[in-house]
């Protein structure tokens, strides 16, 4: 049985109840907080009083296999499952095992940030530019490996100021699976040969990512109000550090438990 040094607390510094089931990691929050999500269901920016982390045990073909035929769908049946209401939720979906996922905390001032991550990339780690696997027609579905990465703070931020945290999310993340050493692999034989010095031409293999990565950014609405979350920006120091922590912890435990 593996003990998971990193597990997350029941209970999140920066408000907010977390649930560990056997499949999937929920935060429930007393108050409707804000959230930008790449999940399908409800994407986008969101009023939520919850957010998830789901591991799909089973291999499909298309999106029509899941039950509800749509990734969304799924989604909505499991919080529908923990009586959550779906139209203030957001959730990933990963095949990353839930008991190896990770938690950071990291504090700086009065500005707190904690991440709760899942890193599976053994399929599907990948170098962005070089190259695809697949065109998404007819519910075509890649089944996620996933570097899942839900954030949260005590701060509040500017719809713009999330676009940039995303950014510095992404960035931290290449950080942290680049000093792993997470190689991309070779399973991506389509490129547009008509792109002339492109980065196609892969002069380099380290992974800047999972090929179906997530993120869900939740902010508390009463928190100090922040512009920026550039890496310059003590906020964003605070964010990347988190992440990268987040994600170094998450590849140790996926490691670890092999």
């Amino acid at each position: 049985m593996f003990n998971n040094p990193y597990e997350a607390p029941q209970e999140l510094a920066t408000g907010g109840h977390v649930t560990k089931e056997l499949n999937s990691v929920t935060v429930h929050f007393d108050d409707i907080h804000y959230a930008l999500s790449s999940g399908q269901l409800n994407g986008g920016y969101h009023h939520t009083l919850a957010v998830r982390n789901q591991q799909l045990t089973y291999q499909i073909e298309t999106e029509k296999d899941l039950p509800g035929g749509s990734v969304a769908n799924y989604l909505a049946q499991e919080f529908e499952h923990i009586d959550t209401p779906v139209h203030f939720s957001t959730a990933l979906l990963t095949s990353a095992t839930m008991n190896l996922h990770a938690y950071a905390k990291v504090e700086e001032h009065d500005t707190i940030v904690e991440t709760i991550v899942t890193a599976g990339y053994e399929k599907t780690a990948h170098r962005a530019g070089t190259g695809y696997c697949y065109e998404e027609r007819d519910g075509n579905f890649i089944v996620p490996g996933t570097i899942n990465i839900l954030v949260f703070t005590n701060k509040a931020l500017t719809d713009s100021a999330m676009v940039k945290a995303i950014m510095t999310i992404t960035e931290a993340k290449t950080a942290a699976i680049q000093d792993w050493g997470v190689e991309s692999v070779r399973l991506y034989p389509f490129i547009n040969e008509d792109i002339p010095d492109a980065i196609t031409k892969e002069r380099k293999t380290s992974a800047t990512g999972t090929s179906t990565d997530g993120i869900i950014l939740t902010i508390d609405t009463n928190g100090d109000v922040l512009t920026d979350a550039g890496s310059f920006s003590l906020f964003g120091d605070t964010l990347a550090k988190a992440v990268y922590v987040g994600i170094q912890r998450a590849l140790e435990n996926a490691i670890g438990a092999e």
